[in-house]
Formats: structure tokens, sequence, C-alpha cells
């Protein structure tokens, strides 16, 4: 299993709370939503919104996927055009 992977929160993330999120892969092109399903713990006190893409690792010792940084909106969200 990969440890570090990026993820799309699917509800808001709270400081120190957990939110649904989604695994994302790569095609050759993008990153795209995977199937997998997952619960994303913030242990920093960041927040982020819905769509917000970002990083997390799996950690052995929580068993939990920790998100560790890179909570940004998708471009498409805000670019003007």
């Amino acid at each position: 299993m990969q440890t570090l992977r990026q993820f799309e929160l699917l509800e808001n993330l709270r400081p120190f709370g957990s939110a649904r999120a989604v695994l994302l892969t790569w095609n050759g092109e993008q990153y795209v939503r995977s199937n997998e399903e997952i619960e994303i713990f913030e242990f920093v006190g960041s927040h982020a919104h819905h769509r917000c893409r970002g990083f997390a690792r799996h950690s052995a010792e929580s068993n939990r996927w920790e998100a560790v940084g890179g909570l940004q909106q998708p471009a498409a969200d805000w670019l003007p055009y």
C-alpha cells in the first residue's frame, strides 16, 4: 500500500476533526477520483471545504489516513473562466 496519497474531500473538514474523502489516482494526464472512499483525520488545526484536495498518509500506528498538507480548492472552482 502506498502511504502518501492525494485525496478530495466529500464534506467539510474541521480543525482536529475528520471527514469523508475519496482517493485520487493518476490516469496519465490528471488526477481523477477513484472509487475508494476513506476517512481523513486532521491533527494540525487546518480547515478545508468540500471538494478541496490535499495529501494524506496512512499511519501504521493509528491505522488512520491523516491529512499532511496541500489542502487546496480545485482550480476550476476559483478561475474566472
